[in-house]
């Protein structure tokens, strides 16, 4: 299943992958079960993430989880329990 990380969450981006999961870049998230970010910011990254929300030419939806003060752990449980009420599996 494929999840969009914040590229600076390098330890979720890894536990996820570890337990299976696709994990793609927003930058690359169509398709995207859910994505990860958190609210702290890298210098340059807010005009990108502005720009994937906008455009206008493609739109997806997902839901997005907040990973900031959240262990891998919790994330992992906060993405099995979105997938799980989306009707898929995690």
């Amino acid at each position: 299943m494929k999840v969009a990380v914040q590229d600076n969450l390098e330890e979720i981006k890894n536990y996820l992958a570890r337990h299976g999961y696709e994990v793609v870049s927003p930058a690359n998230s169509l398709g995207a079960a859910a994505m990860i970010i958190t609210g702290e910011n890298t210098p340059g990254e807010d005009e990108h993430t502005y720009a994937l929300a906008t455009n206008p030419v493609i739109t997806t939806y997902a839901p997005v989880i907040n990973a900031q003060g959240k262990s891998p752990e919790d994330v992992l449980r906060n993405l099995q329990e979105i997938i799980a009420e989306q009707g898929g599996h995690a």
